[in-house]
């Protein structure tokens, strides 16, 4: 008789705050919300504007942009036409180059001719240059290489070379996807001199270390999504929690800059991390 009295009381204490403005119904209400705003969030774009100092940068280079896109996932979570939003707004940056640090498509590969497609628009004055990811590992990385070739970008797989421009020059160098154990550092600085700036396309930030004792002078990396989602009180993530998630950092004297990208993986959300063009504008230290 207790137990049934005891199980009534627990029901009307249950029902009265599901039927009353209480933190309980708050709560449900809010959470719609955040999600309502997550979802819509991974279809927004957002500019960051970074300004990095050079010691190695040619003076006849000051002032030069770069414009940084990585992460597109094109899939059924990241549509072709955020993707060419996304590329609109770059073009309209007028960037001096343009660099794509991977994650093209996410796992299928009847996405990957669409995304190339959607790539080969990208305008810069010296060129498109790109590197590859984990997730085009895992789809098709050679018929992803091809593609983005074919319609003009150029590969850094383990590679690099001498890019001249505005009668200066500096050593540009992309290497293959750290997660499928294909990074070589070495070999992408191979013909670079030691007093010339260097700058690397790594799609994983994970190989910072490694580029600080080849004295990289600056590296361009994607692969964290800034971890998006987070709840900032706590920084909480929906991807693993990296000490180096997205921004400007730097570790002896190289210096990296992590986009937050532009698709999505796990989930077709993203919340206060909005997905990211990056504008980089160089200067002489």
């Amino acid at each position: 008789m207790k137990h049934n009295v005891y199980k009534k009381k627990i029901s009307e204490r249950i029902s009265s705050a599901v039927a009353s403005d209480t933190p309980l119904r708050l709560l449900a209400s809010n959470f719609s919300k955040t999600a309502r705003s997550a979802i819509d969030e991974a279809s927004t774009l957002a500019l960051e504007e970074v300004t990095i100092s050079l010691e190695k940068l040619p003076k006849k280079l000051e002032g030069f942009r770069i414009v940084h896109l990585s992460d597109f996932h094109h899939s059924p979570f990241t549509d072709i036409q955020h993707i060419e939003n996304a590329i609109e707004a770059a073009n309209e940056l007028g960037p001096d180059l343009v660099v794509l640090t991977g994650d093209y498509v996410s796992h299928e590969s009847e996405y990957i001719r669409p995304v190339a497609e959607a790539l080969g628009r990208l305008e810069s004055e010296f060129g498109t240059y790109a590197c590859l990811g984990n997730h085009d590992h895992w789809t098709d990385a050679d018929a992803v290489a091809k593609a983005l070739e074919a319609k003009g970008v150029s590969m850094l797989v383990n590679t690099g070379f001498r890019l001249k421009a505005r009668d200066a020059s500096f050593w540009l160098c992309g290497v293959d996807d750290f997660m499928v154990k294909r990074t070589d550092l070495k070999q992408a600085l191979h013909g670079s001199f030691p007093d010339e700036m260097k700058m690397l396309l790594a799609h994983n930030p994970v190989i910072l270390r490694q580029a600080a004792r080849w004295e990289v002078d600056v590296m361009f990396s994607g692969h964290t999504h800034g971890g998006q989602v987070k709840i900032r009180e706590k920084e909480k993530r929906i991807l693993a929690h990296r000490r180096f998630s997205s921004g400007l950092h730097k570790r002896k004297e190289t210096q990296i800059y992590i986009t937050r990208g532009i698709g999505t993986v796990v989930l077709p959300v993203r919340y206060q991390c909005p997905p990211e063009i990056s504008l980089i504008e160089l200067r002489t230290a």
